[in-house]
């Protein structure tokens, strides 16, 4: 069983340094698409017309959802731990367990529930309508994959034979 978590985990971690890669890239290319339709704007009052909805609704959904599984496991979530520091040490791990295991459920529960909204979209071919018609079916294919990459990240911790310190990085 150690050897299966261990073949697993290390496939999610490979997974989640390419979601944070292609992220970090796309991050990088929307500062220079902002940069340059800023220098459009006010140097030539010239815009690009595209640049604001490509990366609003598109790029930014791209990096949040593709980096979220690999900045939770290096230590980048939020945990409110007055309580869980009061319990038993004995009790702490099985209260952490259960709150990784409730997290992946919930989080498989987004990810199917955007997938529904993904494949609608996409059936119907619903677009946006502007100076370019954006489908909508793109902006949505990245939620679905951030969190099944993130629920399968929680549940790899949650079965772990040890667990790993909360708020640390692998």
């Amino acid at each position: 069983m150690n050897k299966l978590h261990g073949v697993l985990d290390r496939f999610v971690q490979v997974l989640e340094n390419i979601g944070a890669v292609i992220a970090g890239s796309v991050l990088l290319f929307c500062m220079v698409l902002v940069s340059f339709d800023a220098l459009l704007r006010y140097a030539f009052a010239a815009p690009l017309t595209f640049q604001l909805h490509l990366t609003q609704y598109y790029l930014l959904v791209l990096l949040t959802m593709l980096g979220l599984s690999w900045g939770y496991r290096s230590g980048g979530s939020i945990q409110i731990t007055f309580l869980v520091n009061r319990l038993p040490e004995n009790i702490r791990g099985l209260v952490a367990r259960a709150g990784l295991l409730a997290s992946s459920a919930y989080v498989a529960v987004l990810a199917v529930k955007a997938w529904e909204v993904f494949e609608r979209a996409w059936v119907r071919d619903t677009v946006v309508m502007g100076v370019i018609d954006w489908p909508v079916a793109w902006s949505w294919i990245w939620v679905p994959i951030g969190c099944a990459l993130l629920s399968t990240r929680l549940l790899l911790d949650a079965t772990a034979s040890r667990l790993r310190v909360m708020g640390g990085a692998h």
